[in-house]
């Protein structure tokens, strides 16, 4: 299995791979990361890996918007021309690990590691399934895809542009101990954080590595809402490299009494504590969180960055618009208008019951079995 780069990549791969071992007790895997990747964060949870193994592969940076400026982004050019030179000593080493494991089946995630792993599966002859979370497979996935047996999709198979034969669509894999929120899941979730449990709560996360503009969005209104709904506790999941200054920025803006309901995590490996007692969820589009979000049944409001390759996330966002299943807002919201929804939001269960209801109905939670499914049969073959 090899798939890096963020969360979103790798919390896959942790519930499929404990999904294999249940199906093939007696197979063996074998994770190839990307030198530097999230994967520390989440290792308590690797347990079902038997080996370990990181190469320093390169990427290629790429981001949606306007290409001109990309032309003479100099930085991210030279750092492009660096990483591509480093793809021939990725792929050796690659080619390496499979000469010494000789796999039955390659697995890709997506992620920039996968280019060097697949081409090292091509080369030795040996079958690849790959998987796509979001309506826009990555560029990762394009390359090792040409080669492999079959695209594995997180999204209804009209959205790929992959042979429609070698299709199947699946859902996307999420944390085995994701389940529907009932009373007690939130009543237990909300003593765990310690929130009464005739507490609203508003979570906010923009994803591992955080929002800088969503951090802002909410830092801007917290003080309006905390006093227009006196039953309020905010959680707000920051990223790692924001945890610290958006502490220090609740104190200056909040009274005492208020800071006691915000509570501030710069990242979590139990994201579904959180979000289990949520009533209301401010989030990015990526494809894994939506995914966790729709099998428990949250209403959502999401804002869609904009910035990421091939506009994936504003795709994702449109998907579940069109199904009624999330209110969204545009990356350019205002403050005030922002206070304006999530107070609507807040103020209607209605309209929250029917967004959690519309969002659970598009929910797969057997896709790691169905993966894990398509995987065995391919390494048997």
């Amino acid at each position: 299995m090899t798939g890096g780069g963020s969360g979103g990549h790798i919390t896959p791969l942790l519930s499929l791979a404990q999904e294999i071992k249940a199906q093939q007790p007696d197979c063996q895997i074998i994770y190839v990361g990307h030198t530097g990747d999230d994967f520390d964060s989440l290792h308590a949870r690797a347990g079902n890996f038997d080996f370990l193994t990181f190469i320093n592969a390169g990427k290629f940076r790429r981001y949606h918007g306007n290409r001109l400026a990309a032309l003479f982004d100099f930085k991210t050019l030279a750092l492009n021309i660096r990483d591509f030179f480093r793809l021939p000593s990725s792929t050796i080493s690659a080619y390496r690990l499979m000469a010494k494991f000789k796999p039955d089946v390659m697995f890709s995630k997506g992620g920039f590691v996968a280019v060097p792993v697949g081409i090292a599966a091509r080369l030795r002859g040996i079958p690849i399934v790959t998987h796509d979370s979001d309506t826009v497979p990555g560029l990762a996935n394009r390359i090792v895809g040409r080669w492999a047996k079959v695209h594995a999709t997180g999204m209804p198979a009209e959205y790929y542009k992959y042979k429609k034969s070698t299709i199947e669509y699946v859902g996307i894999p999420v944390d085995e101990r994701i389940v529907k929120t009932t009373p007690k899941i939130k009543s237990e979730a909300c003593k765990q954080l310690g929130i009464p449990d005739s507490a609203t709560v508003l979570l906010l996360s923009g994803g591992g590595n955080g929002s800088l503009r969503l951090n802002q969005l909410l830092l801007s209104v917290a003080k309006n809402l905390l006093e227009a709904n006196l039953s309020l506790y905010i959680l707000h999941v920051t990223g790692r490299s924001h945890e610290q200054s958006v502490k220090q920025l609740y104190k200056q803006k909040l009274p005492k009494a208020e800071q006691k309901r915000v509570i501030v995590q710069g990242f979590t490996a139990d994201f579904y504590a959180y979000t289990a007692a949520a009533d209301l969820v401010v989030t990015r589009a990526g494809a894994t969180t939506l995914a966790e979000l729709a099998i428990e049944g949250k209403a959502c409001l999401i804002i869609p960055s904009p910035f990421l390759t091939g506009g994936h996330q504003l795709k994702n966002a449109q998907q579940l618009a069109e199904a009624g299943a999330a209110v969204i807002a545009d990356e350019n919201i205002e403050p005030d208008e922002f206070l304006v929804v999530v107070n609507k939001l807040l103020a209607d269960d209605h309209r929250r019951f029917e967004l959690a209801k519309n969002l659970y109905a598009t929910a797969m939670p057997d896709a790691a079995a169905k993966l894990a499914t398509i995987i065995i049969k391919s390494a048997k073959k």
